[in-house]
């Protein structure tokens, strides 16, 4: 008894020098942090944020064959409110609106251009850059604040900028002027025996001149029409050698055609009297270039103006501005 109860004593003594046995406790459940919590609040709102316009044409063609006349024709006969505002590069929106909607007040022509004073040149080309943004700026502001349903301000129906290939003048003589400073005026600016040191500078050009582009995208978003105007040039051009391959495309930044929703060429075809070679009677048409927003009207050629010696002109326009299709 003596061995065992010795034994009993030494286990005992053992368990008193072992550690206490913890019970095991719940680990607190981390927080867990959503790295996407931004994205996907706004994956939520994505349908709210759709265009609201699905405008966004370029309208070329050679002088006096009806470009600003359709979109001026255009809103006059829509029945929203608001008002188009001309960025009037080329002068022609003044003088259609003049000439056939002096009535409509709602039709407001912006002059882009800063004059300089006390120098050789006309133009202060940095200044009319600086004007012409802060246009648009003001544009895409009143465009995102009218959807608001409590807003009493301005509206605008759309934006229509003449003379887009003015436009790129603009932005190449900044880009010889202010970022190569390769002239100091326009008349500098003119000589291209002063070349461009890279051909990645031109770059600088198209940067500027895409600055439109964006404020443009920004307004048809927020459901204003934009209306792009310009001339045509010869394209493959060069020094005659290729004339009989040359086709006259719109003349603006090489991109430019990627942006636009539509491309509408327009032209005039003349009939001439055999004997005396007056013009008996001329047509004016659009070809839709381009229709991104609707397949079907690819291709197509709608008259929109026709004139004939000693007859009233008949105008028609392009219903298609106004009714939907695009």
């Amino acid at each position: 008894m003596a061995g065992f109860g010795a034994a009993k004593k030494m286990q005992e003594d053992r368990e008193e020098e072992l550690p206490p046995v913890s019970t095991p406790t719940k680990a607190k459940a981390k927080k867990t942090i959503d790295p996407f919590a931004d994205l996907r609040a706004e994956l939520g709102l994505l349908h709210q944020q759709q265009p609201k316009s699905t405008l966004f044409a370029l309208i070329a063609g050679h002088e006096n064959t009806g470009k600003t006349a359709i979109v001026l024709d255009a809103f006059s006969k829509s029945d929203t409110e608001g008002q188009l505002w001309i960025l009037d590069f080329d002068g022609g929106g003044a003088g259609t609106a003049s000439a056939f909607h002096a009535n409509n007040d709602q039709i407001r022509c912006w002059d882009p251009w800063v004059m300089q004073q006390g120098d050789r040149t006309a133009y202060d080309y940095p200044g009319t850059h600086d004007r012409v943004m802060k246009i648009m700026q003001f544009a895409v502001d009143i465009a995102r604040k009218q959807n608001a349903p409590d807003y009493t301000g301005e509206r605008l129906w759309g934006i229509h900028v003449t003379g887009v290939d003015l436009w790129d003048g603009v932005c190449v003589n900044n880009m010889r002027i202010i970022d190569l400073n390769l002239a100091r005026d326009g008349i500098e600016s003119a000589d291209w025996n002063v070349k461009v040191g890279h051909q990645w500078d031109w770059a600088i050009r198209k940067t500027r001149f895409h600055q439109l582009t964006a404020l443009s995208r920004a307004l048809v978003k927020a459901g204003v029409n934009v209306f792009w105007e310009t001339h045509l040039r010869m394209t493959n051009y060069s020094f005659g050698k290729n004339e009989e391959t040359a086709k006259w495309r719109p003349d603006c930044e090489k991109a430019t055609n990627n942006y636009v929703y539509q491309i509408l060429m327009c032209e005039r075809n003349d009939i001439y009297d055999d004997e005396r070679r007056d013009i008996i009677r001329s047509e004016f048409t659009v070809t839709f270039d381009k229709s991104k927003t609707n397949a079907e009207l690819q291709g197509q050629r709608r008259t929109i103006l026709v004139t004939e010696a000693g007859k009233p002109a008949r105008w028609i326009g392009l219903p298609e501005l106004t009714d939907g299709s695009l």
